[in-house]
């Protein structure tokens, strides 16, 4: 089967573009897949759009954009046992109208009723999952999510179902009203002074802002943890600002900790429990049997070729928009 893919490449800031790539046929442990959705990670994807200072050196531009990917099956190679024509598989491709890739990357192969339209946003739950696990945030916690972005409310639920008790820090209402619905007991603002000292077991960050960290580092508790899913100081300076302040870091005995990676699966002895493959697979079921919704947040849909624009209604927060769709089905 002769194919020729569309995938989106960033060029630069502000430069989209949709190149063809010419696919050949699977290997033998391969499947061709033909995408139906895709979903924007906003944080990730705009900040490159952007041009945000990047997280690590290297070859910035051009970059594939995207990792949360349904597709159907249209092929397998000889070798693949697993995957049939016809079935729909949850991946970490990019943004593209069709792929070939290892069987084994697949994270989850969705059952004949699964709406794909809401299990392609399992990969959005999975960072604010992480930062849950990473925390080890247990029933009756204290939890804090400052920013209430995508990350910051897929946070906001995570924390929720494992039984925290969870303040988000936000002043847009329409995500306040989402966080709710998500289960946080509280949307407060970030002027709240005195209300907001000393007052979290955990602080899950999502922003980049150092007036923020600084934030999270008054409303921590004695002995508490700072989940760090943004980047403080990614696109500011820091000033004179010190971020390990003895009077906070020191006298409460904080952790503070980066909480975006996970291991990628199970190792062969059982103590990656927790594991990047198992983790999306309990999420995309909790979403299938009702425990999550994603619906509140994706704000809408636009055709694949019409990313750019997706971009630019994302950034403008059209309509306090959270995230969209890209259909591929066309």
């Amino acid at each position: 089967m002769s194919i020729t893919a569309k995938t989106v490449w960033l060029e630069a800031p502000g430069q989209v573009a949709l190149r063809n790539e010419a696919l050949e046929a699977p290997g033998a442990d391969e499947i061709l897949c033909e995408t139906i959705v895709t979903a924007i990670s906003p944080g990730t994807e705009l900040a490159a759009w952007r041009g945000d200072p990047p997280l690590r050196p290297g070859v910035v531009y051009p970059r594939l954009q995207g990792y949360c990917n349904v597709a159907k099956v249209l092929e397998c190679g000889e070798g693949v046992e697993d995957f049939t024509p016809g079935d729909r598989v949850l991946t970490l491709q990019s943004h593209r109208s069709h792929f070939v890739a290892a069987a084994d990357s697949v994270l989850y192969r969705l059952p004949e009723d699964a709406d794909a339209n809401k299990v392609v946003a399992a990969y959005l739950f999975h960072l604010g999952y992480n930062a849950v696990l990473r925390s080890n945030v247990r029933a009756g916690h204290r939890v804090m999510v400052i920013g209430l972005g995508a990350l910051g409310l897929t946070s906001v639920a995570m924390a929720a179902l494992a039984g925290a008790e969870v303040t988000a820090v936000s002043s847009q209402s329409a995500p306040a009203k989402i966080a709710k619905g998500f289960g946080a007991k509280a949307v407060v603002s970030r002027d709240e002074g005195d209300a907001l000292k000393d007052c979290a077991d955990v602080i899950i960050s999502t922003t980049n802002g150092w007036d923020d960290f600084a934030l999270a580092l008054r409303a921590a508790a004695q002995n508490g943890t700072i989940a760090c899913l943004g980047f403080p100081g990614r696109t500011e300076e820091p000033g004179d600002f010190n971020p390990l302040a003895s009077e906070h870091f020191y006298m409460k005995q904080l952790r503070i900790e980066a909480v975006g990676w996970s291991p990628l699966e199970k190792d062969a002895r059982g103590f990656a429990r927790f594991n990047q493959r198992d983790n999306i697979a309990f999420l995309a079921r909790a979403i299938e049997d009702g425990r999550l919704d994603p619906a509140p947040i994706i704000s809408g849909s636009y055709r694949g070729d019409d990313i750019a624009q997706a971009y630019i209604d994302l950034d403008a927060r059209k309509d306090d928009a959270i995230t969209y769709l890209l259909d591929w089905s066309a």
